[in-house]
Formats: C-alpha cells, sequence, structure tokens
C-alpha cells in the first residue's frame, strides 16, 4: 500500500551506501508525517480445503473480498481517525523523551494512495522528518479456527531534508503476521481476537479498540527505534 515516488526511490539508489550504514543521525526537533487513513481494511479467510480444492480457494478469496468491503465500509462510517491517531501516540512518545514534535496534519494526499507523499521536494525546518504509513490493516481467519486475528502492519521512515537517505527505515507487524520475540513484530493478545465475522463487524466500537491498543504499542515501538537511529541531540 505505502509506495515511494519514484524520484526518492531513485536517491534512495544512488545512497545506498549510506543508508545501508544506518549511520546515526542525532536530531532534537522531528517533522512527524502522519499515515493517511487506509483506503481499505482487508479480510483474508484460509480453510484446510483451500490447500485441497482450486474451487474452495477461489471461494475464500471471493468471500475474504466482500468481508473486506463489509469491514472497509463498517470502518469509514465510523471515521475512527487511525492515522492521526497513530501520530499522535508517536508524538507522545517522542516529546516525553526530550524531542520537539510538530505533526504535519496538512499535505497533500492521493484518495487512492494517502500515504505515497513527495518527501523529497518537502520544504521543513526541523532536524529530521518521519513518514508513517500503513501498509495492512485488517484481521485474518485462519486453518482450523473461525476466529479473526488483527493484522496491522505499518512502514515508518525517517528522513533528513532532500529525503536523500534513511536513518531509520522499517515494517513493524502487529498480529498475525507477527513473530515472538523479534523487534519488527508485537504478538496480538488472545482477547484482540473475535470468535467470528458476524461478532466483528457487529462490534465496531470493540474494532476500533484493538486497532488503538495495537497503534499505542506500535507507536510505542517506533518512537524506542527511533531513538536509537537518531539520538536526542545536546542543547546548543
Amino acid at each position: 500500500m505505502h509506495r515511494i515516488v519514484l524520484a526518492l526511490t531513485f536517491l534512495l539508489f544512488a545512497a545506498g551506501a549510506r543508508a545501508a550504514d544506518g549511520d546515526p543521525l542525532p536530531a532534537r526537533s522531528v517533522l512527524l508525517i502522519p499515515a493517511g487513513d487506509p483506503v481499505e481494511y482487508t479480510v483474508t479467510v484460509r480453510t484446510a480445503a483451500t490447500m485441497l480444492f482450486p474451487l474452495a480457494s477461489l471461494g475464500a478469496l471471493s468471500d475474504g473480498r466482500q468481508k473486506s468491503k463489509d469491514l472497509t465500509a463498517l470502518m469509514r462510517a465510523h471515521a475512527p481517525g487511525h492515522g492521526l491517531f497513530f501520530a499522535e501516540r508517536v508524538a507522545h512518545r517522542l516529546r516525553a523523551a526530550g524531542y520537539e514534535v510538530r505533526v504535519l496534519e496538512s499535505i497533500a494526499r492521493r484518495p487512492d494512495d494517502p500515504d505515497n507523499v513527495d518527501i523529497e521536494n518537502l520544504a521543513f525546518d526541523e532536524d529530521i522528518g518521519l513518514q508513517l504509513g500503513f501498509d495492512a490493516i485488517g484481521f485474518h481467519s485462519g486453518m482450523g479456527t473461525q476466529a479473526y486475528v488483527p493484522k496491522l502492519n505499518v512502514d515508518v521512515h525517517s528522513f533528513p531534508r532532500g529525503a536523500q537517505w534513511y536513518p531509520y527505515s522499517t515494517t513493524l507487524f502487529f498480529g498475525v503476521d507477527a513473530r515472538p520475540n523479534e523487534d519488527w513484530a508485537i504478538v496480538a493478545p488472545a482477547e484482540a481476537s473475535f470468535p467470528s465475522f458476524d461478532a466483528l463487524i457487529s462490534g465496531p466500537a470493540a474494532v476500533d479498540a484493538v486497532y488503538r491498543q495495537a497503534l499505542d504499542q506500535l507507536a510505542e515501538r517506533v518512537a524506542m527505534q527511533f531513538q536509537a537511529q537518531s539520538p536526542l541531540k545536546a542543547t546548543p
């Protein structure tokens, strides 16, 4: 979902050696670009039958598409503002650590790809920029269960003015794609899952609460990792 503009990709390759070094870039002031609200909340369904029968796989795909439409419509109707919420939680943690943070709420976005922001040509006075984006957000129902487990993956990039390299760039995974004891992953607690799709779709407030709790945990991880790559610069 999250894509960097072509010109930025070229610059990233051109500066690949420097980016690969992961050299820390100390900072005190941060321009924070919130994630755009998700275009789609996806639902994927996988059963044992999908592994054995092609028609069952097609049926599961069709079922997932319809459920994705239903969940997307539900969340849009309630306008949860997950992108700005995530940014505010990251900003809160960075400010608590001593950084000065400005959240850039007004920025031109494409409706079909709101996280595709031209950061290369973005003018700002802060020491460093930090862009948040949604890679995937939704739920997954796997083999051997009717439960729906949250899936929330976020992209994070820090960049100096001109965006010629990324001191900090990662994708963090919450829920179904996570693995235990990994710095890039947060395993969802059992109570974050829903026993059925009916239970999920009938409880928008509960779904919103699951996402907000996930985003709060992801924000903590982002702030911690950002500080490792851009330690707080001493006051002049």
